[in-house]
This record gives C-alpha cells, sequence and structure tokens, in this order.
C-alpha cells in the first residue's frame, strides 16, 4: 500500500523517517481524519482548513496546500483501490539534528498522507445504539488543536474498550482538587461505579476519546461549547443541521447531573457519522430517540449531497 510523504509517493512499510522526528520525539505535530465513500473524500475542505489554522498558530511549517492535498489523496485512493476508508494526514515540525528542545522557522516539516481501509464498526450500532463510560479528561489546555498529543485519548477510550463500551464520555471538575481527578491518574485505577453517591453539579462533559457529545431535552439539543475541546467537523455540521431543519441547538456548558434528565444522547466523528447512545453509566435512553434519528438521516443526506459535488 502507497502513501504520500512530502510530496512523493512512497511505501508505506518502508521506513521512511528519522527516529529524531519531532513528531516522534515530542508529539511536535497535527492530524486529521477525513473519510473515504465510493472512491470521494468527505469534507476535506474543512478538515485541510483545520489543520492550516493550528499550523499558523503553532508555527509548523505547512508547504501542501489543500488542492496539492487532494490530488495526493485521490492518486492514493486510486493506486491503492480503495473505494470506502479513512484518509489520514499529518504534519510534524519535522526532524531534528540533536533532539533539540526549541524550534525555529528552519524546520521545514513533515507531511504525511496515508490511505487506510474503513475500520469495522458493527452496525447494529446505528440500530441499537453504543454504551458509554465515564472517565475524567485528564488532558493538556490546547484540545482546541488536532494535536498528536493523543496519550490520555488513547487511555480513555481503551478504558471504555475494557469495560464494553463504545467510547468514554471525559468531564471535567471546576473543583481541581476533585477526589476522581486523584484517584484517576492511571487507566486502571478508575472504576466504572467510581461516581456512585457523588454530587455530579461541578462536573462538565467536555467530549469522547474520538467523538463529541450531545444531549436532547424536550426536543432540545445540548452540546458542550468550545472551551478548550475540539471544534470538530461533524460536530459543526450536525449543528447547521439543526439550524436549518427548525431543532434548537444550544451550545454551552453541558453538566454529568443534566444525564439523568436527558431524553436522548448522541454522539458524532468523522467515522462514527451520528450514532445514538443507548446508556451512559447504568442510565439508558431512547434508541434511536425521535431528534436522533431525524439527524442521522438529515446527516445522510448531506452526505449524498456532499458526494455529488465532489470530483
Amino acid at each position: 500500500m502507497y502513501c504520500f510523504l512530502n510530496g512523493e509517493m512512497v511505501d508505506k512499510d518502508i521506513k521512511n523517517l528519522r527516529i529524531e522526528n519531532r513528531g516522534f520525539t515530542f508529539s511536535d505535530g497535527l492530524f486529521e481524519v477525513i473519510r473515504i465513500l465510493e472512491g470521494k473524500t468527505l469534507f476535506l475542505p474543512d478538515h485541510f482548513k483545520r489543520m492550516q489554522e493550528s499550523a499558523k498558530f503553532f508555527n509548523l511549517n505547512l508547504a501542501f496546500s489543500e488542492e496539492d492535498c487532494l490530488n495526493q489523496v485521490n492518486t492514493l485512493i486510486r493506486e491503492n483501490d480503495l473505494d470506502d476508508g479513512e484518509v489520514y494526514i499529518e504534519l510534524s515540525r519535522g526532524d531534528d539534528e540533536f533532539r533539540e528542545h526549541s524550534f525555529s522557522e528552519r524546520h521545514e516539516g513533515t507531511f504525511t498522507v496515508l490511505t487506510l481501509p474503513l475500520r469495522h464498526i458493527n452496525p447494529d450500532n446505528w440500530k441499537n445504539g453504543v454504551k458509554l463510560t465515564l472517565y475524567p479528561d485528564l488532558r493538556h489546555q490546547l484540545c482546541e488543536h488536532k494535536t498528536v498529543n493523543l496519550l490520555t485519548n488513547c487511555m480513555a477510550k481503551n478504558f471504555a474498550y475494557s469495560n464494553g463500551a463504545y467510547d468514554s464520555m471525559m468531564f471535567r471538575s471546576s473543583d481541581s482538587s476533585s477526589s476522581a481527578f486523584k484517584k484517576a491518574k492511571f487507566h486502571n485505577d478508575f472504576k466504572v461505579d467510581e461516581f456512585n453517591g457523588e454530587n455530579y453539579d461541578n462536573k462538565y462533559i467536555t467530549e469522547g476519546g474520538s467523538s463529541t457529545y450531545f444531549l436532547v431535552k424536550d426536543g432540545v439539543v445540548l452540546t458542550p461549547e468550545i472551551d478548550n475541546i475540539l471544534p470538530g467537523i461533524t460536530r459543526k455540521k450536525v449543528i447547521k443541521l439543526c439550524m436549518e431543519n427548525g431543532i434548537p441547538i444550544v451550545e454551552r456548558r453541558v453538566f454529568l447531573e443534566e444525564l439523568k434528565d436527558a431524553d436522548e444522547v448522541f454522539l458524532a466523528s468523522t467515522v462514527s457519522k451520528v450514532m445514538p447512545v443507548r446508556e451512559v453509566r447504568g442510565k439508558g435512553y431512547e434508541v434511536p430517540g425521535t431528534v436522533t434519528k431525524k439527524l442521522m438521516e438529515k446527516f445522510e443526506e448531506l452526505i449524498r449531497e456532499e458526494l455529488s459535488e465532489v470530483k
């Protein structure tokens, strides 16, 4: 299978990157995941624009244009004979000779484009809904950028898997001395029932290991505001669909306490699209709920429209 490395198509299994690349040594880089459907990319301009904005913020050298990226992706789709899958794009600051912590504009940057077959997702998830666990958000303060620093996301996601769930609903607390945060320093120390009997009032939802979340109460959709969380592309599309279809949508801090009274819960991501949630920490929800079902249908319509316009 082929990939692109700094504009050159190479065999992805040949060792082409230096160990001293800052993406390896410092997690000094960005990434995007783009869906491939029917041999076409979905929302690539949105994803590339987000990378451009973050590259500017971190002073990373992105030497390729959106058109360059699209051409590389289309070449890989054709050469790798891929109809349904994902595009993984990564931009790192590039190589260091001595693993120097400081950096400057002299770094040329390393830009890779990889296409992969779609990871397996049980199709019943969209019919029967998925289960979520709770997990404290232990990440850094730059979550509005899609950086390659994903260790804590992996911890949250693997905690979910180990407890028979699809993803973890991460949360933060306005009380920095929260015992939950102290107890949950490591994956294996955190228990599913950690919050039995605790007051949820000061704990608010952020996002998942690889998802963004929405609650529905009395026909109104609630979703966490952009407060040190990723401005997800699918999230943005869902919010727009709500506005276009007369579904009230509110972006604000959403507290764990509100899960108890929510009528519906659903998640969204590039790969999961719009997916209903049937359970969060023992609390069950209608699947798919009326609002969730409508947004699932509208999102599929949006996908069809997008694919018809992609060359």
